[in-house]
């Protein structure tokens, strides 16, 4: 089943209309359809930044990060060497790691 959708407007600039209608008509799909796809994608970069930012002050294991960011646990730890997060984890942080995954199951 579809999720629900609702309206929003807003104002956005000059260059910034042109720019989502001409990547609409080179994708061959309506506007609306590519800001849906833009928002979605601009929102998972910034859930998957916050998590990042999250780990980097260590105020979440990166089991917790990935669910944040609603990625795998393997995708997070992907995410944060692509971003130099240093590794590999201390002896507290990795019985965090398997407490977390443990209990999760």
């Amino acid at each position: 089943m579809a999720e629900e959708q609702v309206t929003i407007s807003a104002r956005i600039q000059k260059s910034q209309a042109e720019e989502i209608e001409r990547l609409a008509a080179s994708r061959g799909i309506d506007k609306s359809t590519i800001i849906r796809e833009l928002l979605s994608t601009a929102l998972h970069d910034q859930k998957l930044k916050e998590a990042l930012a999250l780990v980097r002050a260590k105020k979440v294991t990166i089991w917790k990060a990935a669910e944040i960011a609603g990625v795998t646990y393997r995708e997070m730890l992907e995410f944060l060497k692509t971003h130099n997060v240093t590794f590999p984890l201390s002896e507290e942080e990795l019985k965090r790691e398997l407490e977390e995954i443990l209990s999760s199951q």
